[in-house]
């Protein structure tokens, strides 16, 4: 069952994170971020943090293009890592696991502040060089895309949270085990009995039968006096 809902949070978190990409992609190849009039408005032209016009100078949108860069680029290798997971060609660890998390937040957090900058920048050019602005559909796509990276993140979050459990029960029942394996082996183990040490001998005795030998040695020796006498 653990495996089971692991596997079914990858494939709720590469949904998210492959729309996410998939909006990226279509909201460079889309030029209509904006539609900026002029004072006439009859002249509208569409506008979007990946084109170049002659209406807005360039160098104050530079830093905001970098960051869609970075956006674009974090989102293709978060993408990646994801499929890689799921397909077993790289290992699940911890550190796999945070380094999913910490992709998939910042590279919301970057969109946002992206996003953030760029009406900013529309606020400021009004009246400048143009005289409104109307916002198309890209734009809420970009913020939905914010939302989808961090609910990416959110599912890796709770998908390094199982793993560390599932760990922590594996490790619990390893221990569990091991402690029955050692019970059964220090149940069946032979008991060595120690026995009692001899009690040594008095030397009275020693003695006793050390002077009977002594006295009994030439009535032997006389008996085989008497034999050979007899055998002559």
């Amino acid at each position: 069952m653990v495996h089971k809902s692991t596997r079914n949070i990858q494939a709720t978190n590469m949904l998210f994170s492959s729309w996410a990409l998939i909006f990226l992609v279509l909201g460079v190849i889309m030029d209509d971020w904006v539609e900026l009039k002029s004072e006439t408005k009859k002249n509208t032209k569409s506008h979007s943090p990946w084109t170049y016009t002659t209406i807005w100078p360039e160098d104050e949108l530079k830093v905001i293009r970098i960051m869609m860069i970075l956006v674009l680029s974090l989102s293709f290798f978060h993408n990646l890592f994801l499929g890689l997971e799921f397909t077993y060609m790289i290992p699940q660890t911890k550190y796999i696991l945070f380094i999913d998390i910490f992709i998939s937040f910042f590279t919301g957090i970057l969109l946002l502040c992206a996003l953030l900058m760029y009406h900013l920048k529309l606020r400021q050019g009004q009246f400048m060089y143009y005289s409104s602005y109307k916002i198309t559909w890209i734009i809420p796509m970009a913020y939905l895309n914010v939302s989808f990276l961090f609910t990416s993140g959110v599912l890796s979050f709770l998908q390094y949270k199982k793993s560390m459990n599932s760990c922590a029960c594996l490790n619990i029942i390893h221990d569990s085990l091991r402690e029955s394996q050692d019970i059964q082996h220090s149940g069946s183990s032979i008991q060595v009995i120690s026995l009692p040490e001899r009690t040594a001998m008095p030397r009275s005795i020693v003695r006793v039968q050390s002077m009977h030998s002594r006295e009994d040695s030439p009535n032997k020796s006389q008996i085989q006096k008497r034999r050979v006498t007899w055998a002559l």
